[in-house]
């Protein structure tokens, strides 16, 4: 960073950083280089897959989760306009379960939609099990990673998945975000067309900026899509952290606190209303909302009168106000001293000194 701020945007240097975090992905899924494209974000390689499916024969249907991420929703959604029927499967457990994925698909199901692990609830999908179910009836299998690359390991599933993909600015993590992954199985990939390409599509990128002639990338790069140089930058350090401590590492950590997660939350007496109030961060007592009744003649008394005295207090302070001179004398405009806080509540301000310190 600090030789670009001297000496300008090294975009080549990016480039390779970009081609270095594709060879790292790669290998942190178990995937080869050459089946993974560089896409901004999950909802741009899920928009880039479904973008194949041209207008629906009757009868052809597409399979999702009803509480996806939108992400992993909007996407597929989309496709009711070309005459598709998008199944949506209700949650269980928190997640989208095989037995019922398995009873919303039949022989007209083109595309299964699942994440590796939710991200409201932390279910874990069955994906060799939604991959079992999407080939036996001739669909695709899509898989959003966002919450498992970098946190579990998903060599052992990549074989049976024909796209998986991620971003960068969650386990794998790089928070500047701006760039993502998607892997699509070799045997697929000659089945797609790569709308999106642009110039890093071509077998020789820095040769071909421009027409008349065209040639393609021979491996899934050719689905490449614009990325951030800044988050590739990003992208090759993190990964390469990742990768050195070793992804089994990190997923054996992973389970144990999630071992010790659910082993606290049996024994202890925690209770989601004792853990709301008591957050060390709370709003003051004049501005929180007011508990007045939802309906009715009392509800609307209620209203009135906790109107009424915020005004009485707007107006009492601007009194108060009004009557200060402006400017104060000079022996007023020595240094305040540091009002000490309550213990158990976060001072934001010295929060942010001491970060400035530091």
């Amino acid at each position: 960073m600090g030789r670009w701020l001297g000496e300008g945007l090294d975009f080549v240097r990016a480039e390779q950083a970009a081609e270095r975090s594709r060879e790292l992905f790669a290998a942190l899924v178990g995937a080869a280089a050459r089946d993974v494209a560089l896409v901004p974000s999950v909802s741009a390689a899920a928009g880039l897959v479904a973008a194949q499916f041209v207008a629906a024969w009757p009868g052809e249907n597409l399979v999702i989760g009803a509480q996806e991420y939108s992400s992993n929703h909007f996407p597929w959604r989309q496709l009711e306009r070309r005459g598709y029927e998008v199944r949506q499967v209700p949650f269980r457990d928190g997640g989208m379960e095989a037995d019922d994925v398995r009873a919303h698909v039949d022989g007209g199901t083109r595309m299964v939609a699942a994440s590796a692990i939710q991200t409201a609830s932390g279910h874990r999908s069955d994906l060799r099990a939604l991959a079992g179910i999407a080939r036996g009836a001739g669909a695709w299998l899509f898989v959003d990673a966002s919450q498992a690359a970098g946190a579990v390991d998903l060599s052992a599933d990549i074989a049976h998945v024909d796209f998986l993909s991620t971003s960068d600015h969650k386990f794998l993590l790089n928070a500047a975000r701006g760039m993502g992954y998607l892997y699509i199985r070799r045997e697929v990939q000659d089945r797609l067309l790569p709308l999106s390409a642009g110039w890093r599509a071509g077998a020789a990128p820095f040769e071909s900026f421009f027409g008349p002639r065209m040639e393609l990338s021979p491996t899934a790069s050719r689905f490449d899509q614009s990325i951030s140089w800044l988050a590739a930058i990003g992208d090759e350090a993190c990964l390469g952290l990742i990768h050195a401590i070793g992804p089994s590492a990190i997923a054996a950590r992973v389970a144990a606190l999630a071992t010790r997660l659910r082993a606290e939350s049996r024994t202890s007496r925690w209770t989601r209303r004792a853990a709301a109030t008591s957050s060390p961060c709370r709003w003051p007592a004049a501005i929180r909302r007011p508990s007045w009744p939802r309906s009715g003649r009392r509800a609307s008394r209620a209203r009135r009168a906790t109107a009424t005295s915020a005004s009485r207090r707007i107006s009492t302070t601007t009194r108060r106000t009004s009557r200060r001179r402006w400017p104060p004398s000079p022996r007023r405009w020595r240094a305040a001293e540091p009002r000490a806080q309550p213990s158990g509540r976060t001072n934001c301000a010295s929060v942010y000194s001491s970060l400035r310190a530091t």
